[in-house]
């Protein structure tokens, strides 16, 4: 019985607490890579701007971080990336290694960004499918924050 009840108990947290997602493309280089494995919380739905998540999009979950929040105005220019009429310069970051650039088949800029949304991009800007195609994400789409990375070395 007891067995059985951690069995049980280890079902439970893993489908409504916690949750775990292997990352099967390199959007998110060098943070998160492909082939880690994630470990993300699924009741903080408190979500602010730099958090990584694991969201489900067009059928198919993602890991992103979010760049702007419910409120922000986002604009995509020849300079690069602006929340709020503030450029958010990339390069400057460790963890940008590409400057942020419009796609032709995306969305139209400058947008902003309604109650419940949230713009998120991949770190590899130039690899990653993400918000400046499909637009804003909604809480509803979002799975959870990450709270750990594994990587994965040879299993």
């Amino acid at each position: 019985m007891k067995i059985v009840a951690l069995i049980l108990l280890f079902v439970l947290l893993f489908t409504f607490v916690f949750g775990i997602h292997r990352v099967g493309n390199a959007s998110m280089n060098p943070s998160v890579k492909e082939g880690d494995i994630l470990l993300f919380y699924r009741l903080d739905h408190n979500y602010h701007s730099g958090d990584i998540v694991v969201l489900e999009k067009n059928k198919k979950k993602q890991v992103m971080r979010i760049v702007a929040v419910s409120g922000d105005e986002v604009d995509i220019t020849k300079d690069g990336l602006k929340v709020n009429g503030h450029p958010q310069y990339g390069l400057e970051k460790s963890y940008i290694m590409e400057n942020t650039e419009q796609f032709v088949e995306g969305i139209t800029f400058p947008i902003i960004l309604k109650k419940n949304e949230f713009f998120v991009l991949g770190d590899s800007r130039e690899h990653a499918e993400d918000s400046r195609i499909y637009g804003p994400v909604s809480t509803e789409e979002m799975l959870g924050k990450i709270m750990t990375v594994i990587r994965r070395r040879n299993f």
